[in-house]
């Protein structure tokens, strides 16, 4: 006995042949070689010789029909056809022999696909099965996915000049069952209906029920929810009275949507409440802010408007003086204000960070503000547009509110309606508008010196 060594992983030494030793090599794999060999090398070989049509359409588990003129007569109806519709009579025109083609809507679609040689497809159609309840009782809804493919005529001479194929001379349609597919969707759609539902809910409920009217200035405010392909932001807004007339106005977004974004926003705007109370600058306000919603969920950031409005102390009749208005802003769009004379004026631009950030600093500005001057906070929602420049929707806000002429709740109307906020509008809006009543004919505008604190 002969014994040889082998390294593991070492292929094995083959020997070569002899030269005198013929070699067969393997040739090109070909699937149907042996069926050539069978007809011969000069003898065209037609699959449809090979494979019935009709049997390998018979063992198909979806509903196949293939009708041909130009009244779609019965052809050919496989087995799944007939068990799921009952036999039918080979030769008859569809509408009479197929009244579920009829059900389904697809005698137009046939019509396109013989006219035009090109296959259509449509989704989801619904029908009621016979088969699935007792004689006389409507069966449960079963929904296919249906394809109808052209037939041309397999004769050469059929061709047309300029090498055009053939007119399609009849239709097979094929239909994939998709029922689970139809009712897992439902289901995710009702799913999500409902979870949206929550999300308003529990949005409007944080959001405050009756707004504080301080005895010095007028306010209004709007919230409108985005459509039904829409999620639920957290979008908000408060009015909060402070000692010394003065009055804490609040507006903010939470970036996100659903459940949680209203969640968190229920929980910051708790929290400017509590903030406001210290009586503390509005820029020190933002920075305990941004430290709470870094608190409640370090991965979600907020953006808020903060504004403190201080009236004239000891007002001489006749004699209009201007009241202050102090705030800060954390990454929010900048506030408007219209003064008496029509004159629109954008806040300052120069933002803080977005509150949940973490290490930033916020700035409070001031403006005097005339009596008869209103001023208007808002979300992104109001003025962002998927295809057009934010700074269009600032312009157009401009424009709509120095013709916005009425009291807060007016002028909060008449900017959704402007702006075409719509109850299908694909984001959620908040808007809160103040006002200073007017004291004495005279007022010139807003006096647009900021001073920093």
């Amino acid at each position: 006995m002969r014994w040889s060594a082998r390294l593991t992983g070492a292929p094995w030494r083959v020997a070569a042949p002899a030269p005198d030793d013929p070699v067969a090599l393997p040739g090109p794999r070909d699937p149907l070689g042996s069926a050539v060999g069978l007809l011969g090398p000069d003898q065209l070989l037609d699959l449809h010789e090979l494979y019935d049509l009709r049997d390998v359409l018979g063992r198909l588990p979806a509903p196949v029909v293939v009708t041909y003129g130009s009244r779609h007569r019965l052809g050919y109806a496989n087995d799944a056809y007939r068990e799921l519709f009952g036999s039918r009579t080979p030769g008859q025109p569809a509408e009479e022999a197929m009244p579920e083609l009829a059900e389904l809507g697809l005698l137009p679609l046939l019509d396109q696909v013989l006219r035009s040689g090109r296959g259509r497809s449509v989704k989801a159609r619904s029908i009621a099965d016979p088969a699935a309840g007792p004689p006389g009782v409507i069966g449960r809804t079963r929904c296919f996915n249906v394809s109808c493919v052209p037939l041309r005529s397999t004769e050469r001479t059929a061709a047309t000049r300029d090498g055009q194929p053939p007119p399609a001379v009849g239709v097979l349609i094929y239909a994939a069952e998709v029922t689970d597919q139809v009712a897992v969707a439902a289901r995710l759609r009702e799913s999500e209906r409902r979870q949206r539902e929550a999300a308003v809910t529990l949005q409007r409920s944080l959001l405050p029920q009756k707004l504080e009217q301080p005895a010095e200035l007028r306010v209004a405010a709007t919230y409108q929810p985005g459509g039904a392909d829409a999620a639920v932001g957290g979008d908000w807004y408060d009015v909060i009275p402070l000692t010394g007339d003065r009055t804490a106005l609040v507006i903010g977004d939470v970036m996100g949507r659903g459940l949680r974004a209203a969640a968190v926003m229920g929980q910051l705007r708790t929290a400017v409440r509590a903030y406001a109370r210290l009586d503390l600058p509005p820029h020190q306000v933002m920075g305990l802010l941004d430290g709470i919603a870094m608190e409640i969920d370090a991965n979600q950031i907020a953006t808020c408007v903060y504004a403190v409005y201080d009236p004239p102390r000891d007002p001489v009749p006749g004699h209009p003086q201007a009241g202050m208005l102090t705030y800060a802003s954390a990454g929010h769009l900048p506030l408007m204000l219209r003064g008496p004379d029509g004159t629109v004026l954008q806040g300052e631009q120069q933002n803080g960070p977005p509150l949940g950030t973490g290490g930033g600093s916020h700035s409070s500005h001031s403006l005097r503000l005339l009596p008869g001057t209103t001023g208007v906070l808002y979300t992104d929602g109001l003025v962002e547009r998927r295809d057009q420049d934010i700074d269009e929707g600032l312009g157009l806000l401009a424009r709509t509110l120095a013709g916005a002429i009425g009291s807060p709740d007016v002028v909060c109307a008449r900017l959704l309606r402007a702006m075409g906020v719509t109850a299908e509008h694909d984001d959620d809006v908040a808007v809160l508008a103040f006002q200073l009543p007017h004291q004495a004919a005279g007022a010139t505008g807003v006096d647009s010196s900021p001073t920093e604190v």
